[in-house]
């Protein structure tokens, strides 16, 4: 997945590997790692992890330096960073006056310390490859036709043959297109179900969203949610944790990290 904020990532049990624009990074206990803005990643770790991260708006680093960012993803001086996490945190939490301010001033100090301390690089030399900018507008095509888009549909759309388009996609995103392509059906379904008022049936349902018959979509449904359509609890969110047919193989924010947003 990617997203417009920047993400910092702390390991503080465990072993956890970052996919970051198709390149695999393993991190242990103590290590640090930066997610610059629109920059495609996935994250999986082992069951015992625990991992910090705290999201935030890449403007705040333009105020240091709008040309340039840590030149390696893995930060090498991350021994700092649990005490801030710790003074954001505890400012998230009490909501004290001005909390909000305060956590902004935390925020600059700690990545102005990683840009004191971290070998910069200019912004140019990390932006993506052709093929991930073809990837982030695949998945805006998918978004888009997720109820008529096929393989064959996507691997044309990027230019690339079969065989390596299913490489290329269970590389970058974690799980095979087939899984992602269901992902996002049943996010539109469980939408339409939880804003349904009666006009459309179950089957007209599974229909609009991609599924050819009733047993397909009440089978996917449950594999990925546990529920059946007509159980489904009322206001359902499908997550990364709720996806269980997922297993270990996909996993972008772990069961057990700490998300501080800003």
């Amino acid at each position: 997945h990617w997203h417009m904020e920047c993400e910092l990532l702390y390991v503080e049990k465990g072993r956890v590997t970052v996919s970051l624009n198709n390149a695999a990074h393993s991190l242990e206990e103590g290590d640090a790692f930066f997610i610059d803005s629109r920059e495609i990643h996935y994250i999986k770790g082992s069951p015992s992890s625990i991992t910090e991260i705290i999201m935030f708006d890449s403007r705040l680093l333009d105020e240091i330096d709008q040309g340039h960012r840590p030149q390696s993803p893995r930060l090498s001086c991350g021994a700092f960073i649990p005490d801030y996490y710790g003074k954001i945190r505890e400012e998230l939490d009490c909501q004290n006056p001005y909390f909000d301010l305060k956590v902004r001033s935390l925020l600059l100090l700690l990545m102005l310390e990683i840009f004191r301390k971290e070998p910069l690089a200019g912004k140019e030399k990390s932006r993506d490859n052709t093929s991930m900018e073809n990837y982030k507008n695949l998945l805006g095509e998918i978004e888009e036709k997720c109820s008529y888009i096929t393989f064959d549909d996507a691997a044309r759309f990027m230019g690339l043959s079969k065989p390596y388009f299913s490489r290329f996609f269970k590389t970058v995103s974690g799980m095979t297109f087939s899984q992602y392509l269901n992902i996002i059906r049943l996010e539109k379904a469980i939408h339409l179900l939880n804003h349904n008022t009666g006009r459309l049936s179950i089957t007209d349902i599974a229909s609009c969203c991609g599924f050819d018959t009733i047993r397909h979509f009440n089978r996917v449904f449950r594999e990925f949610t546990g529920f059946s359509p007509r159980e489904l609890p009322e206001n359902y969110v499908l997550t990364s944790h709720s996806v269980k047919s997922m297993g270990k193989n996909f996993n972008p924010t772990l069961p057990n990290s700490r998300l501080l947003e800003k």
